[in-house]
């Protein structure tokens, strides 16, 4: 008589589950900091709930916010149509240009097909309003600086003392007249 193993296989198995993004099963696990892992959906570094492939030689690994985001998105920057996550950049081009910070992405971007734009996943789903370490009043997301241009003056971030293309998005506080732009946006602690 063969001998029952100790652990039965049904018990021994995590929950597998299908992202569109992928094409193996992933399952859930918990990533420490000093694994140094990139996320494959929005390519920050990743730590705790995430998702990775359940095959060895496959390093896909998903927050578990990037596996949760919405497919459809409705945005106040762009609100004349839905923006669709994708994968991976749009059309045959490896990287796309994000409208919002204007730095190029890899992988997941909301797009917009009629308009051809594009978001990091990150980038669509910035606050409204933020407190900054060098600034004492909450700063307002402007999804440009077009209203900003007073007689031909270009908006320079404050921060950095660079200048920001007028499509580009930025924290602002009307009052003071005090700006960053998104690389440079250093949230206070709460």
């Amino acid at each position: 008589m063969a001998a029952k193993p100790l652990i039965s296989r049904k018990n021994s198995l995590r929950p597998c589950v299908k992202h569109f993004s992928h094409s193996h099963p992933l399952r859930p696990v918990d990533v420490k900091e000093e694994e140094e892992i990139i996320c494959s959906g929005c390519e920050l570094d990743l730590s705790g709930s995430a998702y990775k492939c359940t095959k060895s030689t496959c390093d896909f690994f998903l927050h578990k916010s990037c596996f949760e985001l919405p497919r459809e998105l409705e945005h106040t920057s762009h609100p004349q149509h839905l923006l669709v996550l994708l994968s991976s950049p749009p059309g045959d081009d490896s990287k796309f240009t994000c409208n919002a910070c204007g730095d190029y992405g890899t992988s997941f971007a909301y797009h917009c097909a009629t308009c051809q734009f594009n978001f990091h996943v990150g980038c669509a789903f910035l606050p409204k309003t933020m407190k900054h370490v060098d600034h004492n009043h909450p700063l307002t997301l402007l999804y440009s600086t077009n209203f900003l241009d007073k007689e031909g003056l270009v908006f320079t971030c404050d921060v950095c003392k660079k200048e920001v293309s007028q499509t580009s998005w930025v924290y602002y506080c009307l009052d003071c007249d005090y700006g960053t732009d998104l690389h440079c946006t250093t949230p206070a602690e709460c």
